[in-house]
């Protein structure tokens, strides 16, 4: 790997963009890990849930890295603390999806039929938030070449307002999951009721940290 120094010598955001590759990498592993769950492949949930494990520690060492070589005299184009609050809101992300993978060890879960559809939706849907995410930290090299004005900076704002709504339809959509769960709850007995339950909200976490991403990049675009 190259060294954070040298990146940072070429642009403050490859640092960023190679932590982002990263926490993609464990975002791309949530539908196969609810795949698996769905087919009651727990193999495979293992397997999966161990290399999301693994990716989020790579995450941590190239965050570790970045913050130890931001030194107060390095230059950056915008608020050292904006800048590092971007890298945590990235390192949220990893998290989120870490958790989730943690959650899905504990035992052996079955969704309940009446979950199902809806359970799917919320996967595809944060998945898709998350990535609308990552993109955005592709953009970073295009909006500092532009000096963070011009039409690269109208098309990064209109793509954080589409990542408000994103986040916005994540949370209507977990928050009808969580009334069929409980619904069924019944059925499915106090330990399963409560593993579901934090499931379905560290779904959510993962679509609420990656709109920080768009927020903080507002701020960028504000100064």
């Amino acid at each position: 790997m190259r060294s954070i120094l040298s990146m940072f010598s070429k642009s403050p955001f490859k640092p960023l963009a190679s932590h982002m590759d990263k926490v993609r990498a464990c975002v791309e592993q949530v539908k196969p890990l609810f795949d698996a769950l769905g087919n009651k492949d727990y193999d495979s949930v293992k397997n999966i849930s161990e290399l999301i494990v693994k990716l989020e520690h790579e995450a941590d060492i190239i965050k570790d890295d970045i913050r130890s070589h931001m030194r107060q005299s390095m230059f950056l184009p915008v608020d050292k603390k904006d800048f590092m609050h971007l890298l945590s809101a990235q390192d949220d992300i990893a998290d989120a999806v870490e958790d989730l993978a943690v959650l899905l060890r504990i035992k052996n879960l079955v969704a309940p039929d009446e979950i199902k559809t809806s359970l799917k939706e919320l996967v595809d849907h944060v998945v898709n938030t998350a990535h609308m995410g990552c993109d955005l930290i592709s953009e970073l090299e295009a909006l500092l070449e532009a000096s963070f004005g011009g039409a690269e900076a109208d098309k990064v704002e209109k793509a954080t307002q589409e990542l408000g709504t994103a986040e916005w339809e994540a949370d209507r959509k977990q928050f009808h999951l969580a009334q069929q769960l409980f619904a069924v709850g019944d059925a499915l007995g106090p330990a399963d009721l409560l593993l579901w339950n934090e499931v379905i909200k560290k779904l959510g976490a993962v679509a609420d940290k990656t709109e920080q991403i768009g927020k903080t990049l507002r701020i960028f675009l504000s100064q």
